[in-house]
């Protein structure tokens, strides 16, 4: 975080200053920005300056200093057309972008339901001929599941990641939802082994305090992304897992002003191929494609 700090060395002399990570050491960082009073809007304007200049003086983890650079474009893009829209307008985008978010999460999971299919039941109240009840209740679940997600102002806890577990297992995960695994879980067709059931409890809290712990090692994008594939890893329910831990990932994004990330089902065997490498702490895929499905997002809306 950025802050202002006046230093009288003949005079007055005002510094913007930042803790910047190099390695495993904190190097603080000041910037010279003028002697005597400064107005406000100066010292908001200098910031914004400064923190970009930031950005190619940290050391991140997975990251590269072109990653973040995109990262931050894509994300003052994106805030800039939204902010720009009539509420109406706004309102429209949000209901489309949805209701793909939300063919695309139940698709990936093995839905057969179309796009068309997801907007009538989401946005019509149509249910298809043929469909099954419970591929109606996933897309409805996940539709309630986002308004909760639009609605809740709490931090993010345990108590946070059941509660959207119930609400995506509604009618369909019986007393399965919210509630952890008692069994263990594996992927048909993976090599992947899960923890015993057991351990989930604990590591579902470690993982909370671990995401607060470090919200200064890690850049914001990097940080929510490692939560969201270490969820993945712990595997703490008998379903619903990618679409919870996809969801958290862009509620915490969100948090932070970044867009969501629509991952399309088009690109599923990249997406799955990426989460599979993420279990085993190899995370050289899911950066890349995370920010590459972002930069498809906003120009398929048309913000680039």
């Amino acid at each position: 975080m950025v802050y202002h700090e006046i230093r009288k060395e003949n005079g007055k002399k005002n510094y913007l200053i930042h803790n910047v990570r190099k390695g495993n050491k904190w190097v603080k960082k000041a910037k010279f920005i003028g002697f005597g009073e400064i107005s406000k809007n100066k010292v908001r304007d200098e910031k914004k300056k400064f923190e970009k200049e930031i950005i190619e003086m940290i050391d991140y983890d997975y990251l590269s200093g072109a990653d973040v650079r995109k990262i931050e474009r894509l994300r003052e893009i994106y805030n800039k057309k939204i902010n720009g829209m009539k509420k109406e307008e706004y309102e429209k985008f949000q209901k489309s972008f949805f209701t793909e978010l939300t063919y695309n999460s139940n698709a990936i999971e093995g839905s057969s339901l179309s796009l068309q299919e997801t907007s009538l039941i989401l946005n019509d109240g149509i249910v298809p001929e043929g469909k099954s009840l419970r591929e109606v209740y996933e897309a409805r679940n996940h539709a309630e599941a986002l308004k909760f997600l639009r609605n809740y102002k709490e931090e993010f806890n345990e108590l946070f990641i059941l509660k959207l577990h119930k609400i995506i297992l509604k009618d369909i995960g019986g007393r399965f939802a919210g509630r952890y695994r008692e069994t263990q879980v594996k992927i048909f067709g993976s090599d992947v082994k899960f923890p015993s059931s057991e351990k989930v409890p604990q590591m579902v809290k470690n993982l909370v305090y671990w995401y607060k712990k470090n919200k200064k090692r890690f850049h914001q994008f990097e940080l929510v992304v490692l939560v969201s594939m270490k969820l993945v890893t712990i595997h703490p329910f008998v379903d619903g897992n990618g679409r919870v831990s996809r969801l958290i990932m862009n509620f915490l994004l969100s948090k932070k002003k970044y867009p969501w990330i629509n991952v399309y089902n088009k690109r599923r065997q990249k997406y799955l191929e990426a989460v599979r490498k993420a279990n085993g702490e190899n995370y050289d895929l899911i950066f890349p494609f995370l920010i590459d499905s972002l930069e498809e997002n906003l120009r398929d809306f048309g913000f680039l």
